[in-house]
């Protein structure tokens, strides 16, 4: 599903289509939360946030950005699409190659819908991989 959804991206940005798909997906979860799980998504954010602001040592940049995140609500905002924007042009600026993300956006609008249905297909695959990790299964 992951290789399908990756060659939706034309050839010259399936470098970075994993970076997108993660984004996107992302996205899809937030405005969907309510099919994925019971817990509203503004409580499970605030656990989150709370969980990172209780941790004395935070790794790296996660230490610098993680107050930012909670009082600007990252996790809760991507359930907007305009707000991927704002994400593409953070992550634009931290990669080696400035400008290899002008455009994506417009992409991801562009497949949309069919990006939205490998996420359908691809969420709960992924839910029950990780069910069966935490029990321990093959």
């Amino acid at each position: 599903l992951l290789a399908q959804a990756r060659a939706r991206f034309p050839a010259e940005r399936r470098r970075y289509a994993g970076i997108l798909l993660d984004l996107f997906f992302d996205h899809c979860l937030a405005r969907n939360w309510p099919d994925y799980a019971d817990e509203p998504l503004a409580q499970f954010t605030g656990r989150v946030y709370r969980v990172l602001a209780d941790e004395p040592v935070l790794p790296g940049r996660l230490a610098l950005i993680a107050p930012r995140m909670a009082a600007q609500d990252w996790l809760g905002s991507y359930r907007e699409f305009a707000v991927l924007e704002q994400v593409l042009a953070g992550m634009g600026r931290r990669l080696s190659r400035p400008g290899v993300l002008d455009g994506s956006l417009g992409e991801l609008e562009r497949l949309y819908r069919p990006l939205s249905e490998d996420f359908r297909q691809f969420y709960p695959e992924l839910m029950a991989f990780a069910r069966g990790e935490l029990r321990g299964e093959p």
